[in-house]
């Protein structure tokens, strides 16, 4: 059985009063009989009535203590009561995470302390509980701004954490926490780099190639974590794009070199036999003059081309957004190579509507552009051949489209025909004098004018490459009605 504040006081007060009586009573009743005793004369009735009036004194002054007790306790009692409650429930709503109660217990006893000491311990409390919310919502945020995937992994390998990156990445499910990490990433030398972390406690690299739905080769650097738990801090680092590119370079290099190497090889040659005395006999000083002065065109060709295409690539070749009229771009173009086309006895045609609208563009560009098609025709059509150039309207579109009959190209070359230095028939385009790059430039032009480009071939029927490009009207008819969104939007 327990028993409150206020009755354990009255308790002690009651014993404290009847204790007093009792021993009042030891002390004087020995006194009153030793004084009647002394008293001459005294009877038996005299002392029982002096008895009687001692013990009813007593009792009232019993009486009044114990009601004085019953008070004084009381009102003690409902003041430690009050301050105790206000405390207890200051300290449960602080356990329960409110930091914001204060208790407010008046005076400077030790209640009072013990009140003003859990309202600093509140208010300490809040601002360390603030400061480490704002420190993980800062991690939180960083995690989930990184392009890097991050894992955290406990001492036996399973998952802590994951940040979105790594999720998207690995095409993790949302329960991946808690999972060993060898579950997940189903890979024989990433649990061999774990391993490898925990014994040797540095930060380890290691690049994994990951088949799937994603393809990715990710680089992985497994760092420990000090401290209780003895973890493994894991960042991957997507360089799928960084190897393909370092790949595209190499290769870039090689085909460069090789088509360097063949026109120097030839003016070398060339040279070599004339310092030999090839000089003395016109005829050949002739033909070899006209190998070097061939080759030696074609590697301005080369060179040209190449840097054309790597101010494309680096975006340094700014093209303008000006209105192009075919009807204007394409007989300047065609003019070019009219007669080049008649020398190898091939049609060069052209059929452009008059209504046909103007398209956005860069008119320097697309004459390039419409030049290097027409150029590969007219290299490549036997005699007899016709060439055709273009041009329709499709669905706010204008549709350049140069045709042949020439030999055409096999469907297996289609796909890559705009690939840097890719030559369907490669001994004879460098004896017509191509580069290999003039498609992909192409395909770069086109591209920055918001355009698209495409091949359809077959064998023994020609070939027919589309270059498609916005109409100017519909282009600025887009940009008036997004103006009349943006200011009607701010007008609401």
């Amino acid at each position: 059985m327990r028993f409150g504040v206020r009755a354990k006081l009255f308790l002690l007060s009651l014993a404290l009063i009847l204790g007093s009586v009792f021993a009042t009573q030891a002390y004087l009743t020995p006194q009153i009989d030793q004084f009647l005793v002394g008293a001459a004369h005294a009877d038996a009735s005299v002392v029982a009535a002096a008895h009687q009036a001692a013990w009813r004194f007593v009792g009232w002054a019993t009486v009044v203590a114990v009601m004085l007790a019953f008070g004084v306790s009381n009102v003690v009692a409902m003041r430690i009561e009050s301050a105790v409650g206000e405390l207890t429930e200051a300290a449960r709503r602080i356990t329960d995470g409110d930091l914001s109660v204060r208790t407010r217990v008046p005076g400077d006893d030790e209640l009072g302390e013990l009140g003003h000491a859990l309202d600093r311990l509140a208010g300490s409390l809040a601002t360390t509980l603030g400061e480490l919310r704002a420190e993980r919502d800062l991690q939180k945020r960083i995690l989930e701004a990184m392009h890097e995937g991050v894992v955290v992994v406990d001492r036996d390998g399973r998952i802590v954490l994951v940040n979105p990156a790594i999720r998207s990445t690995l095409l993790l499910g949302a329960d991946a926490v808690g999972k060993l990490l060898i579950e997940t990433v189903r890979h024989a030398q990433l649990d061999t780099l774990l391993d490898r972390a925990r014994e040797e406690e540095e930060d380890l690299p290691l690049e994994l190639e990951l088949p799937g739905l994603k393809p990715r080769r990710l680089l992985v650097t497994a760092a420990p974590l000090s401290g209780d738990e003895e973890g493994l801090l894991l960042v991957f680092v997507d360089v799928t794009e960084l190897r393909r590119l370092e790949s595209l370079r190499r290769d870039f290099v090689a085909n460069a070199s090789h088509e360097l190497r063949t026109p120097i090889a030839a003016v070398r040659s060339a040279t070599e036999t004339l310092q030999t005395g090839a000089l003395d006999d016109k005829p050949a000083a002739t033909r070899f003059l006209d190998i070097i002065e061939r080759n030696a065109q074609r590697l301005q060709s080369l060179v040209e081309d190449m840097l054309e295409l790597s101010k494309l690539e680096s975006n340094e070749f700014k093209l303008k957004r000006e209105r192009v009229d075919l009807q204007r771009v394409v007989p300047i173009v065609l003019a070019l190579f009219r007669e080049r086309a008649e020398k190898r006895g091939v049609r060069l045609s052209a059929e452009i509507a008059s209504s046909l609208p103007t398209v956005e563009g860069d008119s320097r560009a697309l004459e390039h552009v419409l030049s290097n098609l027409v150029d590969n025709a007219v290299k490549y059509c036997p005699m007899g051949a016709r060439i055709l150039v273009s041009a329709t309207e499709d669905e706010g579109r204008v549709r350049l489209v140069v045709s042949d009959t020439g030999p055409g190209i096999a469907a297996e070359h289609l796909t890559r025909v705009f690939e840097r230095f890719y030559r369907v028939d490669a001994g004879r385009s460098r004896e017509l004098g191509g580069t290999g790059l003039g498609l992909s430039i192409v395909k770069h032009m086109v591209e920055t004018m918001r355009g698209r480009v495409s091949v359809e071939s077959a064998v023994g029927k020609g070939s027919t490459f589309t270059v498609s490009l916005l109409e100017w009207q519909r282009q600025q008819q887009d940009q008036a009605s997004l103006g009349e969104i943006k200011s009607s939007a701010a007008g609401g």
